[in-house]
């Protein structure tokens, strides 16, 4: 863990310090600026030895600082030279790396705290002392975004995705597992689901821009108290479940926008299929088109209105009116009767459930 971290900053440094350098630890070089050198053995012992003064240490062409780790001599930052320069090089890495990777074992101890807690590995009573012990807010609004990406690259930097927020400081990132990332959003208690879904699309477009791939985001409930952060992770990865019974393309979607797919998700499917038998003529639905179809949702989506529906179709009312007489002719029912339109709306949903569970 270590090595990747400080071979990240070193290849952002490189090109700013003429002069080979890199990171040891008790044994080896881990990184470095000349990466021939990663896995160099030492030819001294580092806890043996001390900083003098400010200057740190020399051995053979090298000047090095040792950084502490919870007063234990763990790493030493090297720089190619003895001169003053190299020194100074030195001073500046050894602060900078020190300062960097608390920072990063602060984020990385919190990330692995909110894993455990989504993942049930923290007993009740103990979670309000390590969030205790990480800083973190005990009681405070936050929903969980939930990233479905097709597989999260081990070189995306996720830091990227942080800074690219507006307030980064509202927002814990962190990957869940080879697929998913989270994003822990504080948010007003009042915030409504479409505004969280308006947030959910910015996080996904900011991923789209910095990734170049489109996840899916399945959110969570807003929940007041770090405990209930399960609950709202739970309900984030029970929407991504639910996205193939949704007709219209969506990538982004609130829990409470389920609505009655809900429901569908739970039926049996033989439950599903004796259903659809009694409410179509066998075969029926699978035999309307493609066109059929979009104008059936087009005609729900305005409410059952005929010249609405015609207008955005670009198509006659007469048109309209032969395509639904259509489905009325095939399925056995007619949409323009509201109990009807209610009956096949169902049924819509629960073909497109029992499709995919086959």
């Amino acid at each position: 863990m270590a090595d990747r971290f400080f071979q990240g900053y070193v290849y952002q440094l490189q090109n700013s310090i003429s002069r080979t350098f890199g990171v040891i630890d008790n044994r080896e070089i881990i990184s470095c600026s000349n990466q021939e050198l990663i896995g160099q053995k030492n030819t001294f012992n580092l806890m043996s030895r001390t900083n003098e003064e400010n200057d740190g240490f020399i051995a053979g062409k090298n000047t090095y600082r040792i950084f502490y780790e919870n007063s234990l001599v763990k790493f030493a930052v090297f720089v190619e030279g003895i001169d003053k320069e190299a020194k100074d090089y030195a001073t500046i890495l050894s602060v900078c790396f020190t300062g960097m990777k608390s920072y990063f074992e602060e984020k990385y101890n919190r990330h692995l705290f909110y894993k455990n807690l989504f993942l049930e590995n923290i007993l009740s009573e103990d979670v309000n002392v390590r969030a205790n012990m990480l800083k973190i807010h005990l009681l405070k609004p936050r929903a969980v975004f939930l990233l479905r990406f097709e597989h999260v690259d081990a070189q995306w930097e996720l830091n990227h995705l942080f800074m690219a927020m507006d307030r980064p400081g509202k927002y814990e990132i962190l990957s869940m597992t080879e697929t998913d990332v989270i994003i822990i959003a504080e948010v007003r208690s009042n915030t409504s689901r479409e505004d969280l879904e308006n947030m959910g699309v910015y996080f996904q477009k900011k991923a789209e821009e910095l990734f170049g791939v489109l996840p899916v985001v399945g959110i969570g409930s807003i929940v007041t108290d770090i405990r209930q952060l399960t609950e709202s992770y739970k309900e984030s990865l029970y929407v991504l479940e639910l996205l193939y019974l949704f007709e219209d393309g969506t990538t982004v979607l609130h829990y409470n926008h389920l609505g009655i797919n809900r429901l569908v998700y739970q039926l049996p499917l033989p439950l599903c299929e004796r259903y659809l038998n009694e409410v179509f003529i066998k075969g029926s639905f699978a035999s309307l088109e493609e066109e059929t179809l979009e104008t059936v949702k087009c005609f729900f989506s305005n409410d059952l209105n005929v010249s609405e529906t015609a207008r955005q179709l670009f198509i006659h009312r007469n048109t309209l009116m032969y395509r639904l007489e259509k489905i009325k002719r095939l399925t056995g029912l007619d949409i323009r009767i509201f109990d009807q339109a209610i009956i096949f709306k169902l049924a819509m949903v629960i073909y497109r459930h029992v499709k995919y569970k086959e």
